[in-house]
């Protein structure tokens, strides 16, 4: 006799995210709980910055820097030239020209997925994680998110009407005069 009267989750639960692009299904797996955590806190303490949140997309499309460090020659902004030391050699830096590669990150980039698409997927695999299912579902359909304290959950607002111009009041501005005559004579 089993003393679990519950199912395994596994069984019927399928917790990662499948994502549609040009007639091609992507699966991305929901991270493990130390990450999930983590993306979940950045959210509620509203800590995500460009670099945090293309970081996060790389993790959850399951992909790692390869770095590409590559000694270049410093070349002066304004002309385009060459900076020199002292003694007159060309000043050499090392530069990191890495890349991100692995997981579906690299299946949507042989794929042709554009540079948009691909951040759209990530983020709303981060929304996925960070705030939910729901939100996550209207982010890939309308590109909108909820703000981050929950309110205005119906996406970004429409902006608000603009006040009328100036030759609008002043067609208003000649009735309301007629009234307040009209008024006068009555009293």
């Amino acid at each position: 006799m089993s003393h679990n009267a519950f199912a395994d989750l596994a069984d019927f639960h399928d917790p990662d995210l499948y994502l549609t692009i040009r007639g091609k299904e992507y699966r991305i797996p929901q991270p493990n709980a130390s990450v999930g955590l983590k993306i979940r806190q950045a959210f509620m303490s509203k800590v995500i910055s460009d670099a945090t949140e293309l970081e996060f997309i790389a993790d959850i499309l399951g992909a790692h820097w390869e770095p590409d460090v590559q000694t270049v020659t410093v070349l002066d902004p304004m002309t385009g030239e060459p900076v020199l030391d002292a003694d007159g050699n060309p000043v050499v830096e090392e530069q990191d020209h890495g890349t991100w590669v692995g997981g579906v990150w690299s299946q949507m980039d042989a794929d042709g997925v554009g540079w948009e698409e691909l951040m759209h997927a990530g983020r709303t695999a981060l929304i996925d994680v960070g705030m939910g299912r729901l939100t996550a579902e209207t982010h890939w359909r309308t590109g909108l998110v909820a703000s981050l304290d929950g309110a205005g959950s119906e996406g970004n607002p429409l902006p608000a009407k603009p006040e009328p111009n100036r030759a609008a009041r002043r067609a208003k501005a000649p009735a309301k005069k007629a009234a307040k005559r009209t008024q006068k004579k009555t009293t």
